[in-house]
């Protein structure tokens, strides 16, 4: 999440709504061409032009929604920056820290908590990727790091010089983080070996060791 995201959703003219529809439909198809062919083959094999015509775009086209091939099957990185963007304002200045930042990053585990959902269903099929694709396991760990830098700006602009110890918003940050990504993890593993996952129960269970 970043202030530009925040400043993007604020300032957006009205009447847009087809435009940005159509937008949000063609991301998500180079999305699924991506994520269908790094899983046919490898993220090394595959190249931005291979995905451009799988979705039916062009090379430009694909460089207008994403700067590389690694991003394109990362959706969920964006989809993480709006939650958090949206849950910003909600955020209360006076409240306890630790249980603010814990709330603002449970907005990202909201919209995989229907198993059968099509965003659950795509967050499995990147999760499998991700173990066996070294360049989106690193493409990840950089997202996560600016994600990180952007959120502790925000919070702190949000929370107020008075209220903001560098360090303890970070650690809130990252523990927070961390209850999130493993949280995901555990519920994708159960997914996967075929059992029952209830991320909602998952994540509040993670949440719980952190007390």
């Amino acid at each position: 999440m970043s202030a530009r995201t925040a400043e993007l959703r604020a300032t957006k003219p009205a009447g847009q709504g087809l435009r940005e529809r159509r937008r949000q439909q063609t991301r998500a198809e180079i999305t699924d061409a991506a994520l269908e062919l790094f899983a046919q083959g490898t993220v090394a094999a595959t190249t931005v032009d291979d995905i451009a015509a799988a979705a039916g775009v062009s090379p430009r086209t694909f460089f207008r929604y994403f700067s590389s091939k690694e991003e394109a099957a990362l959706p969920v990185h964006q989809e993480f920056n709006e939650a958090l963007a949206d849950g910003l304002p909600s955020v209360d200045p006076g409240g306890d820290l630790r249980r603010e930042v814990n709330g603002l990053y449970g907005l990202m585990v909201q919209p995989y908590l229907d198993n059968g959902s099509t965003a659950a269903q795509r967050m499995l099929q990147v999760s499998r990727l991700i173990r066996k694709e070294p360049a989106l396991r690193a493409a990840m760990v950089r997202q996560n790091l600016e994600r990180t830098e952007e959120v502790q700006q925000a919070l702190a602009a949000r929370l107020g010089p008075e209220r903001t110890d560098p360090l303890e918003l970070r650690l809130a940050i990252d523990v927070a983080s961390v209850v999130v990504r493993a949280s995901l993890d555990t519920w994708a593993s159960q997914l996967e070996a075929g059992g029952p996952a209830d991320l909602a129960a998952i994540y509040r269970r993670a949440l719980a060791f952190t007390k």
